[in-house]
């Protein structure tokens, strides 16, 4: 006879979900986290349309996505320009937003594609 129990599903410890297998699960979270909280600002604090601002947003991430496997370089070209761009537009705390958007989308396919 078998008198083993049978397994019981252990308790939820946020320890798990902090490991290494889920880190592109993460970095997605703290890029849409991020993002939400760019918009939020971008349209109560600084006063710009919220259409804008969503625009932004997915072009920054749409970017990030086609210059993915670039050299580490040219992502510091792209960070300058923005810059120049948002003094140019009178913008700049908008622009240094939504170059953390285009940070965080490089850090979140780097971390997606280099994954085991």
């Amino acid at each position: 006879m078998n008198n083993k129990r049978p397994a019981r599903a252990s308790k939820f410890d946020i320890r798990d979900f902090f490991s290494r297998d889920n880190l592109p699960l993460i970095s997605l979270i703290v890029l849409g986290i991020y993002a939400l909280v760019a918009i939020l600002v971008s349209g109560f604090v600084l006063q710009i349309n919220f259409v804008v601002v969503c625009a932004m947003v997915v072009l920054e991430a749409a970017l990030g996505a086609c210059l993915n496997k670039i050299p580490l370089w040219i992502h510091g070209l792209v960070f300058i320009a923005e810059i120049v761009l948002g003094i140019m537009a009178s913008q700049v705390v908008f622009m240094i937003l939504m170059v953390f958007v285009y940070v965080l989308a490089i850090a979140f396919l780097f971390i997606w594609t280099n994954h085991e």
